[in-house]
């Protein structure tokens, strides 16, 4: 079904869709990020332990129970990390961007059941569907998730043409998705407008970041300030 509005309900009563955010700085304490039902969990790292954005290598493990599942490398980061897992545990997404606050942004989705981690299509599907009809030859597009639907089962994601001069006459524009986590396919697509602010705090209150370290975020999530920059 494609439509113009979203039907995805807010659930923020027992579930947050906000992510987890870390900044390059903040790989250097290994974090970690728990599935809702503490039975998996990924957990960031980098090397050199304490390497700087665009130079070292980061990496995110899944690990289900006391299991390695997979390893992958978030390419090229240079700015925030987002992670966020499903509310029934079987999933989450990791958001990077490889070129500052502004992006590029990418997505990659796993589904992590019965010790394995499968990669999901859906991000791409979202990509490639909305770059039918709004790219950036320059820059490329943005990709952004929003939040989950109905536990696993669909991702909200938000496409954008890269919002700078040389992307015109689509530069900024973005539609909202609705796709299947497992197949990759379309469930919803909105109309392709202006790229507007996200709200509910959904992937994120401080969003892109406008922040440069860990502990500025961390301080913001302490200090409840809603006057700082958000998208």
């Amino acid at each position: 079904m494609i439509i113009g509005m979203l039907r995805v309900p807010c659930t923020a009563n027992s579930y947050s869709c906000r992510a987890d955010v870390f900044m390059p700085d903040g790989y250097g304490s290994k974090p970690i990020v728990w599935s809702p039902d503490h039975t998996k969990h990924v957990q960031l790292w980098s090397t050199p332990e304490n390497a700087e954005a665009d130079e070292g290598v980061f990496s995110l493990s899944i690990h289900s129970r006391d299991k390695l599942l997979k390893t992958i490398t978030l390419q090229d980061l240079s700015a925030a990390t987002f992670i966020k897992w499903s509310p029934d545990s079987k999933a989450f997404y990791v958001m990077w961007s490889n070129g500052g606050a502004t992006g590029g942004y990418e997505v990659r989705v796993f589904i992590v059941e019965k010790d394995e981690a499968v990669e999901s299509p859906a991000p791409q599907a979202v990509a490639d569907d909305f770059a039918k009809r709004h790219y950036c030859q320059a820059r490329g597009n943005n990709l952004y998730a929003v939040r989950w639907v109905q536990g696993s089962a669909e991702l909200e994601m938000r496409p954008e043409v890269y919002p700078t001069g040389d992307c015109a006459p689509d530069a900024g524009l973005s539609a909202e998705y609705v796709v299947n986590t497992a197949t990759g396919k379309m469930v919803e697509r909105g109309q392709a407008k202006e790229m507007t602010p996200f709200t509910e705090g959904c992937p994120s209150d401080i969003f892109p970041t406008a922040f440069t370290t860990q502990k500025q975020i961390e301080d913001y999530r302490k200090s409840n300030d809603y006057d700082l920059p958000k998208h």
